[in-house]
């Protein structure tokens, strides 16, 4: 189900995932309820490197000169990564973080309440802008702000929000080129025209351990991505991470595209 957009708030959706059986596993085919949000922070988030960094330096300066006030944000697909919605903090009169796994949902709502203290190096980097440092209380201001949805990317209401981010979602929700693209459309779609928005994706990803468990992904190119993004926006800049040391095995490089949406 659906984001309920009369309501203003956020949809519950009911689970719906079977076990990975397939070897090019789709979306609903793999077992989200058993991701392991501890476990993703600790190897991805518990310190900050530098290829986030600058993901989160590049995005903190965008939003900044996007000239936002009290907008409607929303942060897709936010797992167990809590910089993106960061990001929106300042300009925000609501962030709708918006998830389909219930483990991730838990997580999520615990970190709205007060968030980990391994997230302040990463809000650091934001106050390094005025338009952030400006912000006195980050945590006091993401309890009153952020809301915990539980929803799928696939399941997004149209023209709904001011401006939003989307960071490692689509290359990373199933093994199916067709479900990645149709994941960036989907969020384009759910802003509102002219909207400022932030994607990032893996490049050349071929999958990834969460704890002892595997998830698919798709080795997606930088030109077949710039392109699903510039089917729907405008004013696009993208930038390319190629980190040393990687993260992990099996991936090329970060791509981070910003603009606003078309409508």
């Amino acid at each position: 189900m659906a984001l309920t957009p009369a309501a203003g708030g956020c949809g519950e959706s009911p689970a719906s995932s079977v076990p990975i059986q397939s070897p090019r596993p789709v979306n609903t085919e793999v077992e989200w309820d058993g991701f392991d949000p501890q476990a993703y922070v600790r190897h991805n988030y518990a310190d900050l490197r530098s290829d986030d960094r600058e993901l989160l330096r590049r995005t903190r300066d965008f939003f900044a000169g996007a000239k936002l006030a009290d907008a409607r944000c929303v942060d897709v697909g936010s797992g167990a990564n809590l910089y993106p919605a960061l990001t929106l903090l300042p300009f925000a009169y609501t962030i709708d973080l918006c998830e389909w796994s219930t483990s991730n949902v838990r997580w999520l709502r615990t970190q709205v309440d007060g968030y980990d203290e391994l997230w302040d190096p990463y809000w650091q980097v934001c106050v390094e802008h005025p338009a952030y440092a400006a912000l006195p209380d980050p945590r006091r201001r993401l309890a009153q702000v952020g809301r915990v949805c539980r929803t799928s990317v696939f399941d997004l209401p149209q023209h709904t929000w001011d401006a939003g981010t989307m960071f490692f979602v689509a290359c990373s929700i199933s093994a199916d080129r067709a479900e990645a693209e149709h994941a960036v459309a989907r969020f384009l779609r759910a802003l509102r025209p002219g909207s400022p928005f932030a994607v990032a994706v893996m490049l050349g990803s071929a999958g990834y351990r969460v704890g002892p468990r595997f998830f698919p992904a798709v080795a997606l190119q930088r030109a077949e991505v710039v392109a699903g993004i510039a089917a729907g926006a405008y004013d696009v800049t993208v930038h390319e991470e190629r980190p040393r040391p990687s993260l992990r095995d099996g991936y090329l490089s970060m791509l981070l595209a910003t603009g606003r949406t078309r409508g």
